[in-house]
């Protein structure tokens, strides 16, 4: 067989070929993608839920490790901040700011209607400000952009043994 008939025989794709299989990747691309955004979406609240409960548990243990009283504050409704540290002068917190994208700007915020104050005292219970019903507050994690299908936690923090768990 010569290189000139190995030529001949030899085929390639037709344009429509081509064409069929980039609009089949684009539509599967446009379907991962839309996935992969709200995986990245429900990630980004996740963590931010692990940030809020691990600091609240970090107050209950300094109150109760140093024998003083340790605060927790999300300073207004629908804060992308809050404070955490002993009770003293509000210079003395430290804020903390929830996740948000490489630019710094907030993606996730915690949902409240008024300002939220929670004292951990040195027995181990808990005063909350505005106190919620049978003593416990929940405490509500989501996106910044409003859409009502954003994943969303919640967080219970229990007064009388200051139990702090994601419920949702």
């Amino acid at each position: 067989m010569s290189w000139q008939g190995a030529l001949e025989d030899e085929r390639g794709f037709t344009l429509i070929e081509v064409m069929v299989t980039i609009v089949i990747m684009g539509i599967v691309f446009a379907i991962a993608s839309s996935f992969w955004f709200k995986m990245a979406e429900s990630r980004r609240v996740d963590s931010a839920t692990n940030q809020v409960v691990a600091d609240l548990r970090l107050a209950h243990t300094q109150a109760t490790n140093r024998l003083t009283d340790s605060s927790f504050i999300v300073p207004s409704a629908d804060s992308s901040t809050y404070q955490v540290g002993q009770v003293g002068p509000p210079e003395d917190l430290e804020t903390r700011n929830l996740p948000g994208d490489d630019q710094g700007t907030p993606k996730t915020k915690i949902v409240a209607a008024t300002t939220i104050t929670i004292t951990f005292h040195a027995e181990g219970g808990a005063e909350i400000d505005p106190a919620g019903p049978a003593g416990v507050i929940n405490i509500t994690v989501t996106t910044t952009d409003g859409d009502p299908d954003d994943p969303i936690h919640t967080i219970d923090v229990n007064t009388v043994t200051s139990r702090v768990k994601v419920v949702s």
